[in-house]
């Protein structure tokens, strides 16, 4: 019996699943024109806003000490690890050793947890992503600014701690502005191209989860670079250092190549947001095909 015209027979399509499974395929689609990009990512602002105030809320809702939780566990962790550093080796902070780590610690949390969180964002949100169209970058973005809502009162806890334990505040405490700034900025352009890396390679995750513990200690957080003598200049490369270090320069504690760590972690932003742009801008529209 043959089969009816316009459609195949069942062993033409089994051959063509053969063929394909022993040939491969790719998946492909013209890229996404930047401009009009762009201008859907602004339109999603307000979706943006609304989804990262709910994404922050969600978080702690059953919490018992609710909100707290994004101020007091950075503040704990830099109290207790300012407690046992102090009883193996002495650190030379031109501010209190409390104050000094918890300004590295505050921005270090927002900035790892970013990274874990937007580097599965768009595979976390299938359900979402392949039932309405609007930009894949929307998910990394809502993660990032989720985080930021924790830390704008960790900088006020931060300023008032400097102050009760005999710090002072001068001009370069506008310094903070800029510092969040770069904070997320940073952030958000790691977060843009992981999860979309993430999409393809699923062991990227896996790689992050590995590399946080040392990047940690080599963010700057207990010390300064220049304290390391000669080593200590390869240090300033890690985008972190000038992160952390900004926020200490607004204590006036920034170190003294403080300047020269900031514009390296800016460069690393501005690179990585480029990379983002492209990679988005390519696989924006294959990446449901993936999840």
């Amino acid at each position: 019996m043959k089969a009816r015209r316009g459609r195949e027979a069942p062993g033409d399509v089994e051959r063509n699943m053969v063929s394909a499974v022993s040939e491969g395929f790719e998946l492909r689609h013209e890229s996404t024109p930047l401009i009009p990009l762009l201008r859907q990512l602004v339109q999603s602002l307000s979706l943006i806003r609304i989804l990262a105030r709910k994404d922050f809320y969600v978080r702690y809702r059953r919490a018992s000490f609710g909100l707290l939780w994004a101020i007091g566990l950075p503040l704990v962790q830099a109290t207790v690890l300012a407690f046992v550093l102090s009883r193996i080796t002495r650190l030379h902070a031109p501010i209190a050793q409390a104050v000094f780590i918890y300004s590295g610690i505050l921005p270090w949390n927002t900035f790892s947890t970013g990274l874990q969180s937007g580097t599965n964002s768009i595979v976390d949100n299938t359900a979402v992503a392949t039932r309405i169209y609007f930009p894949r970058a929307v998910f990394p973005i809502v993660v990032v600014l989720s985080g930021f809502y924790g830390l704008i009162p960790g900088v006020v806890v931060l300023v008032v701690m400097h102050l009760v334990l005999g710090g002072s505040v001068g001009p370069e405490i506008v310094l903070l502005l800029p510092a969040i700034g770069l904070c997320f900025m940073l952030t958000t352009a790691f977060a843009l191209v992981l999860s979309a890396l993430q999409v393809y390679f699923r062991d990227i995750k896996h790689i992050l989860a590995a590399i946080t513990l040392p990047w940690f200690w080599a963010s700057g957080v207990f010390f300064q670079p220049e304290s390391l003598g000669k080593v200590g200049r390869w240090f300033k490369w890690d985008p972190a250092v000038g992160m952390i270090q900004l926020f200490r320069a607004a204590l006036g504690a920034g170190g003294r190549d403080w300047v020269a760590a900031v514009w390296i972690a800016v460069g690393w932003s501005v690179g990585l947001t480029v990379i983002a742009v492209l990679v988005h801008r390519r696989y924006d529209r294959v990446f449901v095909d993936l999840l």
